[in-house]
């Protein structure tokens, strides 16, 4: 526990939700994107579509990286929160 006392679990559960959601979403957005790019190679040959595709490429490195790391934050967060209302049961 912090060292400062958490009353707001229901806060910090919403959180939790919001930030698994959002997960979610980026797994699901970040790959739709980067396959219709993908498809459009064949009709969009351009700079701007190489330019494009270079970008996703290196957000994606990034994205890929948080969200190997989100089920460890989820699961923490988790933990926390039970810990939380533990203590404000006791």
């Amino acid at each position: 526990m912090s060292e400062s006392v958490v009353t707001n679990v229901p806060a910090l559960i919403e959180f939790r939700s919001r930030l698994i959601r959002f997960n979610e979403l980026l797994d699901e957005e970040y790959h739709a994107v980067a396959r219709e790019w993908e498809q459009l190679g064949d009709v969009w040959r351009d700079r701007k579509y190489e330019e494009l595709g270079t970008a996703l490429h290196e957000v994606g490195r990034g994205i890929e990286r948080y969200l190997s790391e989100a089920p460890d934050h989820e699961m923490q967060l988790r933990r926390f929160i039970e810990r939380a209302q533990a203590f404000l049961d006791a």
